[in-house]
């Protein structure tokens, strides 16, 4: 068994929202409550188009009275540029931290003070809980060296692995704009409140989930450790278009990854070509709700 041990994530930029009106801007732009982002530091949340197709997938921190948004350094300038436009009279502004601040991911630590909200803020840093064996720090490569010079060092795609085992998806360029965030199991994970009020998207989002007719959920799977995969990439069901690939990584054993599939194909042996059957289901470690039949 593998034990604790931390990688930077260089792939991953940091933002932060500044202003009197941060929090009430992203309450209207996000899909999670940022109102109860004290009580959730690391929460998951999306940024979405009109149409509630999600643009970004981001983790969330309180700092003072700041907020700092974690995600993918590809789509920062454009998460940026998309959230300015809706600005209008707002306190708010967005400040690329990503000279300043590098972030770490921190996989399979024990419940340990030294990891504590507290301890984390004491060093100067910011703690962003992801899942029971997954945080994520922001900080100084200064203030990250002395917290964590006694972790054993692991590489950027022992988290991208662990992500897909906690069947948490993440968007990169490619796939922006492709999925409803319920498509991605966003609301299986916490990523979206049904209960805040309205935000970019909401009606298309809220309509999915009271009608109960989606027909499309992400999956896990893993394949042969050559196997070539890109996000967006489609994958077949026998002669069926029957999935897109969400995010990849491999390792020594297998190729794993998460893909958006029809439901009706959920069982099913997948394809990276029409006829093949490379990737096998994996489990997941929270259930699938079955489309509601008409």
């Amino acid at each position: 068994m593998l034990g604790t041990r931390c990688t930077v994530l260089p792939s991953f930029a940091v933002v932060a929202a500044t202003g009197r009106d941060a929090r009430t801007f992203l309450q209207g732009q996000l899909t999670n409550d940022i109102l109860g982002l004290e009580r959730h530091p690391g929460m998951l949340a999306a940024s979405c188009n009109r149409q509630g197709r999600v643009l970004a997938t981001m983790r969330l921190a309180a700092q003072g009275e700041d907020v700092l948004l974690v995600l993918q350094r590809a789509l920062a300038h454009t998460l940026v540029a998309q959230l300015s436009n809706f600005v209008l009279r707002a306190d708010v502004r967005f400040e690329d931290r990503g000279r300043q601040l590098q972030v770490v991911g921190l996989i399979d630590a024990e419940p340990d003070a030294r990891w504590s909200q507290a301890a984390a803020t004491a060093a100067g840093l910011a703690m962003l809980v992801a899942s029971p064996r997954r945080i994520l720090l922001a900080g100084s490569p200064a203030s990250l060296d002395a917290a964590l010079g006694a972790v054993p060092r692991t590489d950027a795609a022992d988290w991208d692995r662990t992500c897909i085992a906690d069947g948490e998806p993440w968007i990169v360029p490619a796939t922006a704009a492709l999925w409803l965030p319920q498509m991605l199991n966003l609301d299986l994970v916490g990523g979206v409140s049904f209960s805040k009020g309205c935000y970019v998207g909401q009606e298309i989002v809220a309509r999915a989930q009271h009608l109960g007719q989606l027909k499309r959920r992400t999956l896990r799977y893993a394949g042969l450790p050559d196997a070539q995969l890109a996000p967006a990439q489609a994958l077949f069901s026998g002669e069926a278009l029957a999935a897109q690939v969400v995010a990849s990584t491999r390792d020594e054993t297998a190729t794993h990854c998460l893909a958006v599939v029809e439901l009706r194909h959920c069982s099913d042996l997948l394809g990276t070509k029409p006829g093949g059957s490379e990737f096998v289901p994996a489990d997941l470690p929270y259930a699938i709700p079955a489309p509601a039949t008409a």
